[in-house]
């Protein structure tokens, strides 16, 4: 039986989809107010002591034991170009899984933060059982 560990909103994208946007998209359109942060898909996010489960305009389903790589922060796809103040209120999570998959996740945002370091340490935690 798969316990819920947490529940919460989510805005996210592969690095494929990133990697494909134009310049407006990817960086300009980002700096202005109410505009939602780089991403693809939204939906709701269930994290459970087996899977990350994404329902929304696109579902995912992540196996933790699938997962090998969580990563806090900007990278070169999703970078801190990208978003307005400069990422000094969240940063994204990105997770490698399966064979060569990345997903960036934006968890609970609110215009003016997210979730996303909780939700990334408790990923961790969840590792390091």
């Amino acid at each position: 039986m798969e316990n819920i560990l947490y529940e919460g909103t989510v805005l996210w994208a592969t690095d494929v989809e990133i990697r494909a946007m134009d310049f407006s998209e990817r960086f300009l359109a980002r700096q202005f107010s109410f505009v939602t942060p780089l991403s693809r898909h939204s939906g709701e996010l269930c994290l459970t002591n087996k899977s990350l489960l994404i329902e929304g305009d696109e579902d995912l389903v992540i196996p933790l034991s699938h997962i090998n790589q969580l990563y806090l922060g900007f990278d070169d796809v999703f970078s801190v170009a990208s978003v307005k103040n400069f990422g000094l209120f969240w940063q994204p999570i990105r997770i490698n899984y399966g064979n060569d998959l990345v997903v960036y996740l934006i968890v609970d945002y609110n215009f003016v933060g997210s979730s996303n370091k909780r939700f990334f340490n408790m990923l961790t935690e969840l590792f390091s059982e």
